[in-house]
This record gives structure tokens, sequence and C-alpha cells, in this order.
């Protein structure tokens, strides 16, 4: 029998139920830490929410029209719906890899946030602009592809890290710690 329960259930046989459940939780769940499963499903929220606006004027600089733009933002959000956990955690190790933590200085999360975003995003953006010309044009159109993908780097100083903050400030919300304090490395294991 677990030792903790084993103790619980000896010491404690005179408290009500809910003191008892309240120690337990308090005993495995260190306040903000969250489940893999958590993590991953704020970061892919995050991810389609910033996503959806920022893409679609992407997608409109890259001379889309409506229905290229219609296109690629829901190949973005089914996009984003499988890579938004894994970008969280691609953050969260961009963040170790650079020893880089919640009090490093402004300027180093930003950088570490564009490095991240550069290495990540531009390149699963340049596949949905792929997709969303595919779709409305018929073919793809390598120089809207092209075009979009440089558009996004070159731009990636403002998008990547108001990314990063959006993401933390999401994560924040919904109680996940952000990339560089590593809600994963602090995870509890799904109970799947």
């Amino acid at each position: 029998m677990n030792a903790f329960l084993q103790e619980n259930m000896t010491n404690n046989k005179d408290k009500p139920l809910e003191e008892l459940v309240n120690k337990t939780e308090e005993r495995t769940d260190s306040g903000r830490d969250a489940s893999a499963r958590k993590i991953a499903a704020v970061d892919i929220g995050g991810n389609i929410t910033y996503g959806l606006v920022v893409g679609a004027m992407l997608d409109y600089s890259a001379g889309l029209n409506a229905a290229g733009i219609l296109a690629s933002r829901t190949y973005g959000t089914a996009m984003n719906s499988v890579v938004g956990g894994p970008y969280g955690w691609w953050r969260e190790k961009a963040f170790k890899v650079t020893n880089t933590n919640e009090e490093s200085g402004k300027v180093r999360k930003t950088l570490v946030d564009l490095l991240a975003f550069n290495s990540f995003q531009v390149p699963m953006y340049a596949t949905a602009i792929a997709v969303g010309s595919l779709i409305s044009e018929g073919s793809i159109d390598w120089e809207k592809v092209r075009d979009g993908a440089t558009n996004l780097a070159v731009i990636s100083p403002l998008i990547g890290p108001t990314m990063g903050w959006y993401l933390d400030g999401f994560r924040r919300l919904f109680g996940v710690k952000s990339a560089a304090e590593g809600a994963y490395k602090g995870s509890k294991p799904d109970a799947s």
C-alpha cells in the first residue's frame, strides 16, 4: 500500500474527508503543475487563436484571395491542432538549451522566442501557404510559398516574441507555467 495513503489512514481517522482530500491534493499537485495533456491543450488553443488573426494578415500580404485565406486558415487551424502542443514543448526546449529562465532579461527571452519561432513556425507556415495556393489556384504557387515564408521570417522579430508573450499569457490564464518556467518538466504524467 502507498506509504502516504497508509500514513493518512492511520493518523487521520477522525478528520473530515474534505480535509483529507485537500491534503492529498496539496501533496500531489504543486499548485501550477499540470498534466502534459493539459499543457498541450492550452498550447494548441493559444496557437490556434493567435494563428487565425496573424495568419490571415500574413496570407493577405502573400497575395492570397479570400478563398485562399479561408483555405490557408482552415489548414493552419488543423495544423495548429497537431503542432501546437509540440511547439509549446519546442519553446520550452529552446529556453532550456539556452539556459534562459523567468529571471533572465527581456531581450534574452525575446531572442529565444525568436529562435524557437524561426526554427519551427516558419517552415510550418510555408506548408500552409502551399496548401492555400493549391486549393485556391489548383497548383502550388512556389513563388507565393517563398514570399509568404520570407515575409514571415522578415517580420519574425515582431511575430515570434509577440506569439511567445501571447502563448505564455494564454498558459497563465489556464494555470500553466510559462515556457521559461518549464511546464513540461514539472508536469504530472497523464492517467490514460
